[in-house]
């Protein structure tokens, strides 16, 4: 670098390609989050329904891991923060 030039430093353009990163980020959390909930209590209905000869656990095992993983990303991620 020569003595004319000026030295790069963090502008507008690189905070909101941070922002966006992090917007990102934040998403593919929430919906690892909501997909690990209905694969974790869908798999556990599953296998209630191949243990007990029942054909009802799996739709409740879906509902309740989606109803628990949207709780629990409501919980995370919209908390009042004081």
């Amino acid at each position: 670098m020569t003595a004319t030039q000026t030295p790069i430093t963090a502008t507008a353009a690189t905070t909101a390609n941070d922002e966006a990163i992090a917007d990102s980020s934040l998403g593919l959390k929430i919906f690892a989050e909501m997909l690990a909930g209905v694969l974790l209590y869908g798999g556990l209905g599953y296998l209630g329904d191949r243990y007990f000869h029942t054909s009802f656990l799996v739709i409740i095992g879906l509902l309740l891991g989606l109803g628990l993983s949207m709780y629990l990303v409501f919980r995370r991620f919209w908390a009042v923060k004081a």
